[in-house]
């Protein structure tokens, strides 16, 4: 999957290029070997999405990519390893259009999400 690199350190950092992923989307299924890959090393995660160069595009797809990452918190919960969603090169924009957005997100992403 070339939208998401993920490393290790004390975490699991897991990086989501929002410009390249794809229009199709990606579903839970397609990642649950790398679930289960993360799972058997790591105790936390911490996921940074990459808006750098992505334009307007990036609304549509950002969204996408929070509804795989519930999704996946969902199919991850007993584990309990996601510490920290961090939202890297948002304009003035999009956080703008974030804060109506963020309504609809559960108040633990909520509470978790980070932007640099």
């Amino acid at each position: 999957m070339d939208f998401m690199k993920y490393e290790w350190s004390e975490a699991c950092l897991v990086t989501i290029s929002v410009k390249d992923y794809p229009e199709h989307g990606v579903t839970l299924e397609e990642l649950k070997p790398i679930i289960h890959e993360i799972r058997s090393k790591a105790k936390d995660m911490i996921i940074t999405a990459d808006l750098t160069g992505a334009g307007l595009i990036s609304i549509d797809r950002f969204k996408m990519i929070m509804t795989l990452v519930q999704a996946v918190v969902e199919y991850t919960k007993d584990d309990n390893i996601l510490r920290k969603i961090q939202i890297k090169g948002a304009g003035f924009i999009f956080r703008t259009l974030y804060r109506p957005i963020s309504l609809a997100i559960p108040k633990f992403f909520r509470d978790i999400i980070v932007f640099l």
